[in-house]
């Protein structure tokens, strides 16, 4: 039986980690799927959450690694991975995306001559400043196989002089997420909790350090969101560290109403239902612009980047920078009627776990 270590540490790392559970469970008789929780998720308890409601129990380990931040979070990462293998090593590790949990294991992979593959390889936001760009590129450096999920990072791939032996095309992970989970969605009261109207409201959410730094965007995106709510709901999940920030704004107001309601993050059954029942989506998250594109949900995408441009020239997304007048004018096309329709996605179908099990399985 091949032993695979697949490496989670972040929110989507759980989500793409289940789906891969469930298909991978027609074949656990020959591949052994073995889940290490890194310890990176800012919050173990609510991480724990989504393990349990996606069914990914029990986890193989949970590496101590709580509480550390930047380089030497990777560091910490990266000492506890080491031990971890040496008392149990893997004859494969799959990582995904471009955390540090994702290169922390994948340096302690490579170092110690275990084969690695990278799901969501080739992303490229095409600015080397960027900590998630800077991981990427060392990861997809790093791994023997490489996992990209869609055409656009395949040419990526191949344009750094990637071998075509380690380019798998197997589609998107986050693809077989929704799919499996939207029968789940329909269960979900998290409409009914906040007291939101299928399409009538906005979702909001924003993480990356870039655009935290900013204090003047934050300064201007807040402004207008506090002056949309005069007519137009707004959903705001922010991140805890996204919350502190602006706590210490005190050009920002944080207080939670009616129609404009800050929370602090939600299970993915209730953020699913969300973004399937909103009438856009505000983020600069990767994952979410995927999902929009997905569910046929208009995103609008903060900031000058995006890892995710199959999104703006096949699917739903359009990228607005930090104009707070574009995102207005955007904002408001849209609840005029204005829509960008989503093409099909190739192997964006959700059988990609199914591709990468046979492939594993062809191959091990």
């Amino acid at each position: 039986m091949t032993k695979i270590d697949v490496i989670m540490g972040v929110r989507p790392d759980f989500i793409q980690a289940a789906a891969l559970n469930r298909t991978f469970s027609e074949y656990e008789d020959k591949l052994d799927l073995r889940f290490i929780h890194t310890g990176q998720h800012y919050d173990l308890e609510l991480s724990q959450i989504h393990l349990e409601q996606l069914n990914v129990n029990p986890l193989h380990a949970i590496l101590p690694v709580e509480g550390e931040q930047g380089n030497q979070q990777l560091s910490a990462i990266m000492l506890a991975y080491e031990q971890q293998q040496l008392l149990d090593p893997p004859d494969f590790v799959l990582v995904m995306g471009n955390s540090n949990s994702a290169l922390a294991c994948s340096l302690i992979t490579a170092r110690n001559g275990i084969g690695l593959g990278h799901i969501g390889a080739g992303t490229r936001y095409e600015n080397r400043l960027l900590i998630e760009e800077q991981n990427d590129l060392l990861i997809d450096q790093l791994a023997t196989l490489l996992f990209p999920s869609d055409s656009e990072s395949v040419i990526n791939l191949i344009r750094e002089g990637a071998e075509n032996s380690r380019i798998v095309e197997i589609g998107n992970i986050r693809a077989d997420s929704v799919f499996q989970n939207l029968g789940h969605v329909e269960d979900s009261n998290v409409l009914d909790r906040y007291g939101l109207e299928s399409g009538a409201f906005i979702t909001v959410t924003l993480h990356h350090a870039y655009l935290l730094k900013d204090i003047p965007f934050l300064i201007s995106f807040f402004t207008l969101l506090e002056e949309l709510s005069e007519s137009l709901t707004i959903h705001a999940v922010l991140h805890p560290q996204t919350q502190m920030i602006i706590e210490d704004i005190p050009e920002i107001i944080q207080e939670s109403s009616d129609n404009f309601q800050i929370v602090s993050a939600h299970n993915y059954h209730d953020m699913l239902k969300l973004i399937k029942n909103s009438a856009m989506v505000v983020t600069d998250s990767q994952g979410l612009q995927e999902e929009t594109t997905i569910l046929g949900v208009q995103c609008l995408t903060l900031g000058e980047f995006t890892n995710r441009p199959i999104t703006l020239a096949k699917g739903t997304n359009t990228l607005v920078g930090r104009s707070s007048e574009l995102l207005r004018a955007k904002i408001m096309e849209i609840v005029s009627g204005e829509r960008k329709e989503a093409y099909p996605m190739e192997l964006w179908d959700g059988k990609a776990g199914q591709r990468l099990a046979q492939y594993l399985l062809n191959n091990s």
